[in-house]
């Protein structure tokens, strides 16, 4: 009796265990930010989207299989030519999230594999693509505007599948030896060029600073000697107006009887043969007989 009893409670045991199996694997839990996906008997379930959380599935025969939708990144290594036939080696960092919409499709197409399936190949294709577009140096001097037509180009093709790039960059750009030794070439020429242009300029500009500097100094002993010629012309107009200031003044003093004065103190006894008979000239007569009366001590002989 006690050995049924053992192997009635072992029995139990095993069921309930069983049951306990059952009832574990039946549940699956869906992380959050994912999508989960109904498997039947390794057929995609037809609309067996599952939101995150707890759900039930037949053990054995379903699963669920998660899709993470959040942010996800990639990083990988290609090479592209560029438009002028240089290699070019890129180091390229992808992010990108899986649309909960799109996770049923996706999944059914192309699996849990679907970043190397889908984005890797796509990314080499948008790399390719943009790097034919440019020249070596351009790739170098354009990096942002090349790095932008990529992710563009790159999220087109990814957009239709239920892909969204979220950033796109580019970690690192890599050349040939030669191609990198001619740049520096051409840089260290161009920063020669640039130097001398400085240097020309500068130059110039002191030439100009010169220029005007001796323009100023002329301007300036030009106007010196102007002042000095103005005061020198002033200095002999002054003079020219005193001396004409005192001859009229003596002009103005003088009388016919200074004048007759003056000539008898000058002449010298000799009569002149010719005499004018205008006003303004000497009166001989009136002469000898000033002279002949002053001689006899003033006697009038009359």
């Amino acid at each position: 009796m006690s050995n049924k009893l053992l192997k009635h409670g072992v029995l139990v045991a095993v069921i309930l265990v069983a049951l306990v199996a059952l009832l574990a694997n039946s549940f699956t839990r869906v992380p959050i930010g994912s999508t989960g996906i109904m498997v039947t008997m390794g057929r995609v379930q037809e609309g067996s989207t599952l939101s995150e959380g707890l759900h039930f599935h037949l053990p054995f025969v379903q699963e669920i299989v998660s899709l993470d939708n959040r942010v996800q990144k990639l990083e990988l290594n290609t090479e592209a030519f560029s438009k002028d036939i240089q290699t070019v080696s890129a180091k390229l960092a992808v992010n990108y999230r899986l649309r909960p919409e799109k996770s049923f499709s996706v999944y059914k197409s192309y699996g849990t594999g679907f970043e190397q399936n889908i984005i890797v190949p796509a990314t080499h294709e948008a790399l390719k693509s943009v790097c034919a577009q440019y020249t070596a140096e351009e790739l170098i001097s354009k990096r942002a505007e090349s790095s932008d037509k990529m992710r563009d180009e790159l999220d087109a093709k990814l957009t239709d599948m239920g892909i969204t790039v979220t950033d796109f960059n580019i970690i690192d750009f890599d050349f040939s030896t030669d191609f990198i030794n001619a740049v520096e070439a051409k840089q260290v020429a161009e920063q020669v060029k640039k130097k001398a242009a400085t240097e020309n300029e500068t130059a110039i500009a002191q030439a100009e600073r010169e220029k005007q500097v001796a323009i100023k100094q002329a301007e300036a002993a030009a106007e010196k000697v102007r002042i000095e010629a103005e005061a020198q012309a002033n200095a002999v107009k002054l003079a020219a107006d005193a001396e004409a200031f005192r001859l009229e003044s003596i002009n103005q003093n003088l009388t016919e009887l200074t004048i007759q004065n003056t000539l008898a103190e000058r002449w010298d006894g000799k009569l002149p043969t010719v005499s004018g008979g205008a006003s303004g000239l000497l009166d001989i007569g009136s002469l000898i007989y000033g002279i002949t009366n002053e001689a006899n001590g003033g006697v009038n002989n009359d």
